[in-house]
């Protein structure tokens, strides 16, 4: 009787054990209507894996509605049964509790403030219309080199945090649904798209300013350049034309006839 039984039991085994493989290659596929009986027929019979995916799928909303109350049972459950995965989530339930405000801030609220604030400010150089002296070049020149190092880094922060995983403190993701996860990725990059978008116009105002400057200001030292060379000219001209006129002078000059000798005086006599 009792090999008849152990029989019994290894036949039993190995049925729950290919029902969990399939409820498992089903879940996977994304066929929740047929992964959701089975796990639930192995929780029922105290399956400590199924007992932990059933409450996830509980949880996610995936393929019944979503009750967190019943993922929470189903979770218990299975952590009594030595699941540390089902531990977790439990912590992760626990979180949301006190921390669901956060999640509300990912998936709708964040308004990506943080990504051009402090460092990444970056604030548009003064560039004026034109540069009359060598310092206001230098100045300006200093200023747009300034923002040019600032939006520099602005990009390589917007791309190193481009990840949704960097983005979401990990203990937040993990109180996370897939549903929010998803949720929380469509908002932030539409975030992000917009603060690029407006970055990016930004720096073309500065680029356009800063060309009609360099321009503006070309042209100033151009004419400057040459109103000095015709001053130089003519002020060459004038010294030349002073310095003929001398010398013409010179060469027409008939000095006056001496004075006569005085005759010398016969009154002592």
């Amino acid at each position: 009787m009792r090999r008849i039984l152990l029989s019994l039991l290894l036949v039993s085994s190995a049925a729950l054990a290919d029902d969990m493989a399939d409820a498992n290659r089903y879940l996977m596929a994304n066929e929740f209507g047929k992964a959701l009986p089975l796990y639930t027929r192995l929780a029922n019979a105290g399956n400590a894996d199924a007992q932990f995916r059933l409450g996830e799928m509980v949880w996610f909303g995936d393929g019944t509605p979503q009750d967190l109350e019943a993922a929470r049972r189903w979770f218990e459950k299975s952590a009594a049964g030595g699941n540390a995965d089902a531990r977790e989530a439990l912590a992760a339930l626990e979180r949301r509790k006190t921390r669901g405000g956060e999640i509300a801030y990912w998936t709708g609220q964040y308004d990506g403030a943080d990504l051009r604030s402090g460092q990444f400010a970056c604030p548009s150089p003064v560039i004026p219309a034109v540069s009359t002296t060598n310092a206001d070049v230098g100045a300006t020149r200093t200023a747009i080199e300034g923002w040019r190092i600032c939006y520099n880094g602005f990009v390589a922060n917007l791309n190193a945090t481009a990840p949704i995983a960097k983005r979401i403190p990990a203990d937040v993701l993990d109180m996370m649904t897939p549903r929010e996860i998803e949720s929380a990725r469509t908002h932030i990059e539409s975030v992000y798209r917009t603060v690029l978008t407006r970055s990016e116009r930004d720096a073309d105002t500065v680029k356009r300013q800063q060309l009609a400057w360099e321009s503006a200001t070309g042209r100033y030292v151009k004419e400057e350049n040459e109103r000095t060379e015709r001053a130089t000219r003519e002020e060459t001209r004038l010294i030349v034309d002073n310095q003929r006129r001398q010398m013409e002078q010179l060469r027409t000059f008939n000095p006056p006839p001496p004075p006569a000798p005085v005759a010398p005086s016969n009154s002592g006599r």
